[in-house]
């Protein structure tokens, strides 16, 4: 990002809140500052580019196979129960911690789940297949690159001594083991109890979500000094394979829902049939 469009981000950061930079660096100062500062590489910067391209370019041809979720009046009272639990929690962050974490991918995906819950209660249909991917991708990724990313690399990077504390601020917490664990159960129930097939616009919404998300991250969060994510900094060349790995993982994910959805739908006709010669 440019130098001036920085100094420009952090100036209105300070002058709207006095020391928010100093406490920033107080809190993300552990991270090593090639992380933090400094020009981006060429390949992060390629792969991004070159994902905001294929998004733009594949808009057509996705937006043209949208199709709505089928009415699902039985199935809104428990919809309703799920935005419930995902307010609530949504709630309890606003109130012990703030509104900060919005700004997270993890706390954002919640948020997209509890709106799915919402949409299907109600009965936008509409909106409900538009969140449908956003919802399992983001809470997906949030499991996985938490434990398998995040949490070994803080550990690395923090001092020996303050390892034990930073493993129990984010495994034993109760809260982040919410958010980060039982997330994808929670996006991925409402998919189960009314399962679909998923297609090009879904990938294409994920990926979408994915590169409005990354965007944010990388033209606001990072200039002025929130790293909540140190394995996205577009410093290093080995940026382009975690960006190329989540696209990739993405794509997994997508495969093994329609996969699952195949396998539902067979036992669900083999089950028909059955009944069908009992009776």
């Amino acid at each position: 990002m440019g130098q001036a469009a920085a100094k420009f981000l952090q100036h209105h950061v300070e002058s709207r809140r006095p020391g928010a930079l100093k406490q920033l660096e107080g809190a993300f100062g552990f991270i090593p500052q090639e992380l933090r500062e400094g020009p981006w590489a060429w390949a992060p910067t390629l792969v991004v580019a070159a994902l905001a391209q294929g998004i733009f370019a594949s808009a057509p041809s996705a937006t043209a196979a949208f199709a709505a979720l089928p009415e699902a009046p039985g199935l809104a009272g428990r919809r309703l129960g799920g935005f419930g639990f995902g307010a609530a929690v949504l709630l309890y962050m606003l109130r012990k911690r703030g509104s900060w974490p919005m700004v997270s991918w993890t706390m954002l995906g919640w948020t997209c789940t509890t709106m799915r819950y919402l949409a299907g209660g109600l009965g936008y249909t509409g909106l409900q297949r538009a969140l449908t991917f956003p919802s399992l991708f983001a809470n997906s990724v949030t499991v996985l690159v938490w434990y398998l990313g995040v949490v070994p690399g803080i550990l690395v990077i923090t001092p020996k001594g303050k390892r034990r504390k930073a493993f129990n601020n984010m495994i034993m917490s109760w809260f982040l083991f919410l958010v980060h664990g039982m997330n994808f159960p929670f996006s991925f129930a409402d998919w189960y109890v009314q399962p679909v097939r998923l297609d090009l616009f879904d990938l294409w919404a994920g990926f979408a979500y994915g590169l409005l998300y990354i965007t944010f991250y990388l033209a606001v969060l990072d200039p002025i000094g929130v790293h909540l994510y140190f394995i996205l900094s577009p410093r290093k060349w080995w940026g382009a394979l975690v960006y190329a790995g989540i696209v990739l993982l993405g794509a997994s994910i997508w495969a093994a829902v329609n996969a699952l959805e195949a396998r539902l739908l067979l036992a669900a006709g083999a089950a028909g049939g059955s009944g069908a010669a009992a009776s």
